[in-house]
């Protein structure tokens, strides 16, 4: 049982995955949080002092191939907590980079600290042109307003101990910090969308997880074709397997399609043909009297929806969603674990006071 719901979870996550990512494709998410983290960063709510200055220098301008334009910040209600805040239109996404090595974020930050933004910094025969040094850094942060940029400085100038390479690690560290609370939200809009999507998919495709963990139980056959689905999916390579079968299913016809192919091959009670017949109670009724000779049509039985039924099947629909929300990864792990057990207890070796386990 436990290796047919963990067969049947990691189906649905697959083709739920397979949507978030063309979601994000076409939203772009992750350059639209990666931004917002770097306002945040470097203290700059409206994106048009040091947020700007950074996306404008050469080691991040590299990265993406249009501009950085913060005046096309617009007020936006966050998914998780309802905050309120700025955030960059969906038009406007496309032309940011989604990701910044943190290398690349020390080094222009150094630069844009010592010499100042992109255009600014003296050129020339005669133009002094300031060496990268802790020294040369400390003269700056003494004469900076205090704020966020200038109290991160002097902590890494504090740590580094006159060593330029150990005040850009913790530059680094820094930023890598900020980027770690970043993921954090992606990850928590990904399971909240993960578990509408899988909400969706469930009502659409009638995958109720009660029925199926009861047919599971009832039906050895039922039983024995998902175990051999399952040996048949765990040799492929974890992790190639899963982002390729999520890549042939990025079309939404196509990963409808392939997910109703395996649960077709599996026979697990899902779909809404024919109906599910455990909504309906039947329920006696009273033929009306008939003339001599007529032949009756009035059925001599009728049926009614069971709620009780229905809202067992929208809780199941509930807990499917919940599985999907725990990621593709897990449920092939779950998978994979469930199917060593199994092939290491034999059927009806005792686990505990076992001999043949000692």
């Amino acid at each position: 049982m436990a290796i047919g719901l963990s067969l049947l979870f990691l189906f649905v996550s697959l083709i739920c995955s397979a949507i978030r990512e063309a979601i994000e494709t076409v939203l772009s998410m992750r350059a639209a949080d990666l931004e917002r983290g770097v306002r945040e960063l470097l203290d700059d709510p409206e994106g048009i002092g040091a947020a700007r200055d950074l996306y404008a220098h050469p080691l991040v301008y590299s990265l993406y191939p249009g501009s950085y334009e913060p005046e096309l910040l617009r007020p936006h209600r966050s998914l998780l907590g309802g905050r309120v805040g700025l955030c960059m239109p969906v038009r406007a996404r496309h032309n940011l980079p989604a990701y910044i090595p943190a290398a690349n974020f020390a080094r222009a930050f150094l630069d844009i600290i010592l010499r100042g933004p992109v255009g600014t910094a003296p050129s020339g025969p005669a133009a002094v042109v300031p060496v990268m040094s802790p020294e040369a850094l400390q003269a700056i942060a003494r004469d900076m307003p205090d704020g966020r940029i200038r109290r991160a400085l002097l902590s890494a100038l504090d740590t580094a101990e006159g060593d330029l390479a150990r005040v850009q690690l913790a530059l680094e560290v820094w930023f890598d910090a900020c980027m770690e609370r970043v993921s954090g939200r992606y990850k928590q809009r990904t399971q909240v969308i993960l578990f509408l999507l899988g909400l969706l998919l469930a009502g659409v495709m009638n995958i109720d997880a009660f029925s199926v963990g009861r047919a599971l139980f009832q039906d050895k056959a039922l039983r024995d074709g998902a175990v051999a689905q399952a040996s048949e999916l765990l040799p492929r390579d974890t992790e190639h397997a899963l982002p390729a079968q999520a890549q042939d299913q990025a079309q939404a016809q196509d990963a409808f399609m392939v997910l109703q192919r395996d649960l077709d091959e599996i026979q697990f009670p899902t779909g809404w043909e024919p109906p599910p017949q455990h909504l309906w109670r039947p329920e006696e009724t009273t033929a009306p009297v008939e003339p001599p000779g007529v032949a009756s049509t009035w059925p001599a039985t009728a049926a009614r929806l069971d709620w009780l039924a229905l809202l067992q099947m929208l809780i199941g629909w509930t807990v499917t969603a919940f599985a999907v929300m725990l990621g593709a990864p897990f449920w092939f792990d779950m998978l994979s674990r469930f199917m060593v057990v199994r092939s290491t207890v034999r059927p009806g070796t005792r686990l505990l006071g076992s001999s043949s386990l000692r």
